[in-house]
């Protein structure tokens, strides 16, 4: 498993907005709607981030990149066994892939949460363990890494996930940030970070 990192933190959207050709039309209208430019930034990121890594393995070309949605919303690339998953927080993007099912989740390693957030997230048996500050942070990306490995998203009740039972999923620390991954070999993932001038 591979995952790529982009800090977006400072970029302009004037600075990528030259990448907007090369993504499907449904995110060009996305990012277009989108008021904040950091918002905008991180949205068409986030799919370039994507295509360049599908291009690194298979060869296509972005304009020969065919995306279908599973079940639950997730995307996956017609007509390969690549699998891909993918996420972004204020100021970075992340993309994740592997040759099996996998998910990814970042959060920034500061983000502050309610006590509400923390009631719907963490089960009795974790709130001892993690129910405040960069403890919190690690057991949603691990919950959020783990339930987007299985296409099914935030759609459950994350506080079913037990953090403790997770198999193949673990969180990493790089820089401001926290990112969870699961999928095989998600303990022995390689984080590589990209800079925009070379994807």
């Amino acid at each position: 498993m591979d995952i790529y990192l982009m800090e977006t933190r400072g970029l302009s959207f004037a600075e990528v907005e030259k990448f907007l050709p090369r993504v499907t039309e449904s995110r060009r209208r996305s990012v277009l709607k989108k008021r904040d430019e950091a918002a905008k930034v991180e949205s068409l990121m986030a799919e370039v981030l994507v295509l360049w890594g599908i291009r690194e393995r298979t060869g296509l070309a972005p304009r020969d990149v065919k995306f279908a949605r599973g079940a639950h919303g997730k995307p996956y690339l017609v007509g390969s066994d690549l699998h891909f998953s993918l996420s972004h927080t204020k100021g970075a993007v992340c993309a994740a892939f592997s040759d099996s099912e996998v998910g990814v989740d970042i959060e920034r390693r500061d983000r502050r949460v309610s006590g509400a957030v923390v009631n719907r997230v963490l089960s009795e048996r974790e709130r001892p363990a993690c129910s405040e500050g960069e403890d919190f942070i690690r057991a949603w990306v691990l919950k959020e890494a783990f339930l987007k490995r299985l296409g099914v998203g935030i759609t459950r009740d994350l506080r079913n996930v037990d953090t403790l039972m997770l198999p193949d999923t673990a969180a990493f620390v790089h820089g401001d940030y926290l990112i969870g991954a699961s999928g095989s070999g998600a303990e022995r993932a390689v984080i590589i970070g990209r800079e925009i001038d070379h994807v």
